[in-house]
């Protein structure tokens, strides 16, 4: 993935930033599809057509997972945009007799936390990007230094990718129900 282990830290606000305009554009268009599907299954179940109750599981499955990103994102542009915020105060380095500087030792430290948090997989579902979110966390300090890396981030793809999924499959079973029904 990166050449340094933790790098998401870094590089998680600047995709939370990027996509902050068309994930917002994705939600919008596939939150209406998928809620004009649930609102056409219930319509049809409503009517007396059995088969398309899975139309309507789905459906609140889908909406389900669009609600999830939705609240997910906004809360990690939340959390990206005040670290924009944030003032940064210039720090205090010790010189050691030898010459070298603490702040280097404490980056030091953090790379090889985060390379040996990046080498556990300890994780039952989807253990790399759960070995990257610690590594992630390592390299930057804690939670504090990168709040946004606070929520478990496979929810959190998991729920795009429903998303992303949302739309084609909602238009799809929009044209079957209006068939069916």
């Amino acid at each position: 993935m990166s050449a340094l282990p933790g790098s998401l830290s870094l590089f998680l606000p600047l995709l939370v930033k990027l996509l902050k305009g068309p994930g917002t554009i994705l939600v919008a268009i596939n939150g209406l599809l998928t809620g004009l599907l649930l609102w056409l299954t219930i319509n049809a179940v409503r009517d007396g057509h059995p088969s398309v109750w899975l139309f309507l599981i789905i459906a609140a499955l889908l909406l389900l997972g669009i609600l999830v990103f939705a609240i997910r994102g906004s809360r990690l542009s939340k959390h990206v945009d005040e670290l924009a915020n944030l003032q940064v105060e210039p720090s205090q380095e010790i010189i050691t007799a030898d010459g070298r500087s603490t702040r280097d030792e404490e980056i030091n430290q953090r790379i090889k936390d985060a390379a040996y948090e990046a080498s556990l997989r300890d994780g039952k579902f989807m253990p790399r990007v759960k070995a990257a979110q610690r590594a992630a966390i390592a390299a930057a300090g804690g939670t504090v230094q990168a709040p946004y890396l606070k929520a478990d981030l496979r929810i959190t793809i998991i729920a795009g990718l429903v998303t992303l999924a949302a739309g084609p499959l909602s238009f799809f079973l929009l044209i079957l129900t209006a068939i069916i029904s």
